[in-house]
């Protein structure tokens, strides 16, 4: 089983927080087949921290308005897309736990800046957790192995001190690849599996009162 980690780092999206609906299927029915892996595409620089999320969309919708007729979504239609998630209240109550066991948490996740602020400024995601590494402000973003080091580096412990939960098996895989105890989360499974996976990294949750 191994001692228990000293921090746990969380992956957001598919593990804290789930979109409201399926992103792929809302921009490509808006404005036609491909159009949402141009937009996943186009977002990668803002996710590696290298450009905004609204330069790189401005210039995807310019180069969209010259192939097309008609283009029936704005910038501020996307960058809306970006704010349509919730929390998942279950989850958080597991991180929660995790603290009051003392285990320091930090959200490790892909987002470009309008996200970070999002999540920030609107919806209180620092009052959750002790500390965030976002890819947009890290400079690299999962599944490079960069994220985790500096992440390791920032902590100042050795990856077999630190867990980390993620639903993308990729990005597991690159953890463990640094020596990070991370576990694979089935979003399905809810907290149960939460719960489940994280039990051999802090020792105690499973009978913790959540």
């Amino acid at each position: 089983m191994g001692e228990p980690v000293e921090a746990l780092l969380w992956d957001c999206d598919g593990v804290l927080q789930h979109g409201r609906f399926d992103w792929r299927a809302r921009l490509d029915g808006a404005v036609g087949p491909g159009f949402a892996e141009q937009v996943f595409e186009a977002e990668l620089p803002a996710l590696r921290g290298e450009r905004s999320l609204r330069e790189v969309l401005e210039e995807l919708l310019r180069h969209e308005g010259r192939r097309r007729t008609h283009l029936p979504l704005t910038v501020e239609d996307l960058l809306a897309i970006w704010e349509q998630f919730d929390l998942d209240p279950e989850a958080v109550a597991v991180l929660t736990a995790v603290r009051e066991l003392g285990v320091p948490c930090m959200l490790a996740t892909n987002q470009q800046d309008h996200r970070v602020r999002h999540m920030r400024e609107v919806r209180g995601y620092d009052d959750l957790v002790d500390g965030s590494y976002y890819s947009s402000e890290l400079g690299a973003m999962k599944p490079d192995p960069a994220f985790f080091e500096h992440i390791l580096q920032d902590l100042d412990l050795p990856g077999e001190r630190v867990g980390f939960v993620d639903d993308v098996p990729v990005n597991v895989t690159a953890a463990r690849g640094v020596g990070i105890r991370a576990v694979l989360h089935d979003p399905a499974s809810g907290a149960a599996g939460l719960v489940h996976g994280l039990t051999p990294l802090v020792p105690g949750l499973a009978a913790h009162s959540i």
